[in-house]
This record gives C-alpha cells, sequence and structure tokens, in this order.
C-alpha cells in the first residue's frame, strides 16, 4: 500500500480530513516509548528512535495527539 501524508494528494487518507482517523499521535508516542525504553533495558543506542520519540512528544503535546500519525508534518510546515 502507497500512502502520501501531504494533504490533497490521495483522496479518502487521513491527510485529505485534516488527519482525522488513521493510527493516532498518541498511540504512536507510546509505541517509540516503549522501543526506546527496551533499547535503554538493553544497552542498545537507537539515535532516530530517540528523536522520532522527542519529535511526537513535542507534537502530541501541541494538542495533536488525537490526530493520524503523519500529521507530524505539521511541525515543518504549520497551518
Amino acid at each position: 500500500n502507497l500512502y502520501n501524508p501531504w494533504p490533497g494528494v490521495m483522496e479518502g487518507v487521513p491527510a485529505s480530513r485534516d488527519y482525522q482517523g488513521g493510527f493516532l499521535v498518541n498511540l504512536m508516542t507510546k509505541d517509540l516509548g516503549l522501543a526506546f525504553d527496551n533499547a535503554v533495558a538493553n544497552q542498545a543506542s537507537i539515535p532516530m528512535g530517540s528523536l522520532a520519540r522527542n519529535l511526537f512528544q513535542l507534537h502530541a503535546g501541541q494538542g495533536n495527539g488525537q490526530l493520524d500519525f503523519s500529521s507530524i508534518l505539521r511541525l515543518y510546515k504549520p497551518d
């Protein structure tokens, strides 16, 4: 399956519905936190995972937790 997270590119996807529906930012943040905790417990370095976790925490903290995870684009292109 292909998915473009940019609004207006594809029909019937969260990006075309103001990021409603789909896999929530809050769930992505939780999953990235679990991965980070597991990496720490196993003394593994996951620099990109850590960065992704921080970005999703920031995005969720800005009130976007109930949006689709692809709304992370809003960090780089605000409305």
